[in-house]
């Protein structure tokens, strides 16, 4: 059982400001004045004297303690969190099974952790034996700023694939913004440049990337009021250049 399973009860208390020379007596005091001491099972650290949990008698009184967030202890400063749970699940979605694992564990130790091992998502029985194109990593990290460098999505020889890391909050992958994914996604997508955020009406590039080969087949004849043709002379070559790209262009007289 790991050290999480084991204390995944608990509530973390972290000291972040004061000497580090703990009176469990004044923590208790503390604790007290959020939750009633009866309702606090044990007290203790594995070997940190920065980190103590607390385990509690009730998930109500648990919920109370992480509900606050801050414990002050005298001249003592504690941040007030569940466990951090440092073994991670990291699927990996759109990645045919033809990948090698040791190209994945490559990839995947460029993200701070320890990769423990990998595996093939397969489909729910009776069809077992059946492969999918998810893979699962189980990976290690020291702290959760390490689980900052796991990006959203990676480019691999020309495929997209999406990382969804376990814990992490729901990230859209059509917009970039948490809270939803692609499936629930409402933002719009422009048809014209591709940019997401606002629709064709309102975009605002769509007509500076068009092609002067799509503006001139566009653009009707109208007389010689906007020539879109100049002739430079220079000695006896003639020169034809563009003077206004976005104009409408003139019958040229016949030769």
């Amino acid at each position: 059982m790991t050290t999480h399973n084991l204390l995944r009860e608990s509530v973390l208390l972290k000291l972040v400001q004061g000497e580090e020379k703990i009176d469990r007596n004044a923590i208790v005091k503390s604790l007290s004045q959020i939750i009633q001491a009866s309702d606090i099972d044990s007290l203790g650290n594995l070997g940190d004297v920065t980190e103590w949990y607390v385990i509690c008698k009730s998930s109500t009184a648990r919920e109370e303690l992480i509900k606050k967030g801050e414990l002050i202890v005298d001249e003592q400063t504690f941040i007030i969190s569940e466990p951090y749970k440092n073994i991670k699940m990291i699927r990996l979605v759109n990645l045919p099974p033809a990948v090698p694992d040791d190209e994945i564990k490559s990839i995947a130790s460029r993200w701070g952790g320890e990769v423990i091992n990998i595996e093939h998502e397969r489909m729910p029985h009776p069809f077992n034996d059946i492969k999918t194109f998810v893979r699962r990593i189980r990976i290690r990290f020291s702290c959760r700023q390490d689980e900052e460098n796991v990006p959203l999505s990676i480019k691999y020889r020309g495929l997209n694939v999406q990382i969804y890391l376990e814990g992490r909050k729901k990230v859209c992958y059509r917009c970039k913004k948490e809270g939803h994914v692609k499936a629930e996604c409402s933002v719009p997508v422009c048809q014209k440049c591709r940019g997401v955020g606002h629709d064709d009406s309102g975009c605002q590039f769509g007509r500076l990337r068009q092609t002067y080969a799509v503006t001139l087949l566009s653009s009707p004849f109208n007389g010689d009021t906007t020539p879109l043709l100049n002739e430079q002379r220079s000695g006896t070559q003639v020169k034809l250049t563009l003077s206004d790209p976005m104009g409408i262009r003139r019958k040229l007289p016949e030769s």
